[in-house]
């Protein structure tokens, strides 16, 4: 008996492998090819023919150099056109440069052509835009406490810890120091009011407000440790209310049936203030990265205006079917958040 070996499959595996490596053998030689080509540049420059450079560098220098290679490529690229005395193509390229590196220091092994035109630029934060993301703790204030019993009756205000807040903010710097802040954001508050009816019905009032904030501040910064630097909060403005709703829980015996156990969500909107105004302190660290910072910040919001306005058919529904009337305070909040802040700089050339 005659054993047949079938002769293609040994060759329709090698080139199943062969199409699967192709791409990574065809990146490995584009990659190599840049990093030979500025091997030879700098050769070349080394040996005074500097003339050469540019065109050995020019169709690398869109994407075919790793970032060190890129920032060498460019610094050759600087001084060739220095010593070839083509200063318009060295500023234009210096200017390149900067764009991409906005925060690039000089290093002991920079050529002197090149820290001499260097130092005849200005790199400037434009626009910082940060982005934050935390919780809010609410807390109430100057509490004047109403009851429809006509006599003092206890309560006891608390909040939970996980409220949203988000927002975007954009920073101007004015010194190294000092920053001016304009924020946009949305903060969620809810907070409970667990209260006595003449001692027969135990009442858990829980509201949640849905608002928008749009402080306006200032950021001192502090001395900075290595990559940390600390720094302090103080600003002030308008907080809209855009929703609120009341859930209402009784407890006790009600032999009459005058109260009703608990009920949906009530939308006490129209019987509570639109708009109030709030102090904000507060302070934080943040940690530089290539390009921007990450930050950890604690705020104190404080508000100004009393919350309740006494109108509205949630206030009487309150009264009604849960015999309750909303106390007036002040609503404030302890916020923390982290956040990653963006640096946006513009490069120019100092003016002579």
């Amino acid at each position: 008996m005659k054993i047949k070996f079938n002769s293609y499959r040994p060759w329709k595996l090698f080139f199943s492998v062969l199409l699967c490596f192709l791409p990574i053998i065809a990146y490995s030689q584009v990659t190599g090819s840049c990093a030979e080509k500025l091997k030879t540049a700098q050769s070349l420059f080394v040996k005074g023919q500097v003339e050469q450079v540019p065109s050995i560098l020019g169709e690398c220098m869109k994407s075919g150099f790793t970032r060190e290679e890129s920032l060498s490529a460019y610094k050759l690229l600087i001084q060739s056109y220095i010593f070839e005395e083509k200063q318009d193509l060295a500023d234009s390229t210096m200017l390149a440069f900067l764009k991409i590196n906005p925060e690039y220091q000089i290093s002991p092994t920079d050529h002197s052509s090149f820290v001499h035109l260097f130092n005849n630029y200005n790199v400037k934060p434009v626009v910082q835009i940060a982005l934050h993301f935390g919780t809010n703790v609410p807390f109430v204030t100057f509490v004047n406490p109403i009851s429809l019993s006509g006599l003092p009756e206890k309560s006891k205000y608390s909040s939970k810890a996980l409220n949203l807040f988000a927002s975007v903010e954009a920073k101007f710097e004015l010194t190294k120091q000092i920053e001016l802040n304009f924020e946009a954001g949305y903060s969620q508050l809810a907070f409970t009011n667990t209260e006595s009816f003449l001692g027969i019905y135990k009442i858990n009032y829980t509201e949640t407000q849905n608002r928008i904030e749009l402080p306006l501040s200032g950021t001192y910064n502090f001395k900075s440790f290595g990559k940390f630097t600390p720094f302090g909060r103080f600003g002030f403005g308008p907080a809209i209310t855009i929703s609120s709703s009341a859930k209402t829980n009784v407890t006790g015996s009600d032999i009459n049936n005058l109260i009703v156990p608990t009920g949906p969500d009530l939308d006490i909107k129209s019987s509570g203030i639109s708009l109030d105004l709030f102090t904000q302190l507060g302070g934080g660290i943040k940690y530089k990265t290539r390009g921007g910072y990450i930050t950890a910040e604690f705020r104190s919001n404080l508000g100004f205006f009393n919350q309740t306005t006494g109108g509205g058919v949630s206030t009487e529904e309150l009264r009604w079917l849960y015999k309750y009337a909303a106390d007036d305070f002040h609503l404030n909040a302890i916020n923390f958040s982290i956040g990653y802040t963006q640096i946006f700089y513009k490069p120019s050339k100092r003016k002579e």
